[in-house]
């Protein structure tokens, strides 16, 4: 009986393609796999050289764009690498959002990135991968070196707080603060 190695199947694959393509409800895709030190099938970067080189170049140039301070550029290029992006979004200088799965990430209207902010979208662990969308909804306010992680969900009107680190939704109207995040009445 031939043995498969866990996140070498081909069902796992194929369901985090459908995952990626939005042909599912899941806002996380969690798969058994073997350490990340090896080919698991879900990074971009296990492909042929020219398909892992190409996934180095795309994401050299979004850390670099995202470093700087003119937002125009940066809110571009995550359009152009399939996020979906709002209007009157800003993201301040220093940010780093996750290059390998830029599909995933949502941000609605009149959003703001605080300095040095981070957006997780995937995860690997000793015995797993998993990726989650992240939702940021209109009006919410990310503080400078917040940390959000894959699949959390940011309501309406919602803010973290600087330094915060958020590994939960965040309901509309209220505020994040701490690590791990608390959450509390927002504030006027």
């Amino acid at each position: 009986m031939k043995r498969t190695e866990p996140g070498t199947d081909s069902a796992g694959t194929a369901g985090f393609r459908d995952f990626l393509a939005g042909r599912t409800t899941d806002r996380v895709f969690r798969h058994p796999t073997r350490h990340p030190a090896r080919p698991t099938g879900f990074c971009p970067c296990d492909g042929a050289l020219p398909k892992a080189l190409w996934f180095y170049g795309k994401a050299a140039v979004m850390l670099t764009v995202l470093k700087l301070p003119f937002n125009a550029p940066k809110l571009a290029l995550l359009r152009g690498f399939g996020a979906k992006v709002g209007r009157h979004v800003f993201i301040s200088a220093d940010v780093w959002i996750d290059p390998v799965f830029p599909q995933l990430l949502t941000i609605e209207d009149d959003v703001m990135v605080g300095v040095g902010a981070k957006i997780a979208l995937h995860e690997f662990g000793p015995d797993y991968f998993s990726a989650g969308r992240v939702i940021l909804r209109r009006g919410v306010v990310i503080g400078g070196f917040a940390l959000i992680g894959h699949g959390v969900e940011i309501g309406e009107g919602a803010v973290v707080a600087g330094g915060a680190a958020v590994g939960r939704d965040v309901p509309p109207g209220t505020m994040a603060v701490g690590n791990p995040a608390r959450i509390l009445p927002r504030i006027p």
